[in-house]
């Protein structure tokens, strides 16, 4: 998959303003998602919708980083906060989603 420059100055745009939320006050939604740990069983394959996901953020965090330099943990939780805002928090359930 290949990220032009559109999308990551908008995706850039969407990490700024993203930034400015006040989750102290908001809260931040979470997804509670179970793991086998035991290995008993082996893992599912990957949905369509979540290997797309996973896709989708391989190529922003290799793009950012073409166009920036090594990325930061802070940088990579930046990248999933607007992954998570784009896919997730257009579903309302809290004000979080407006």
């Amino acid at each position: 998959m290949k990220i032009d420059d559109d999308y990551l100055d908008a995706f850039e745009d969407d990490i700024v303003r993203l930034s400015r939320r006040t989750y102290a006050e908001a809260g931040v939604p979470m997804y509670l998602v179970p793991e086998d740990l035991t290995g008993a069983t082996p893992p599912p394959e990957p949905d369509a919708e979540g290997a797309a996901l996973a896709e989708l953020f391989e190529a922003v965090t290799r793009a950012l980083e073409a166009r920036n330099g090594p990325l930061s943990s802070r940088d990579i939780a930046h990248v999933l906060e607007v992954l998570a805002d784009r896919h997730f928090l257009d579903h309302p359930f809290s004000e979080l989603s407006q």
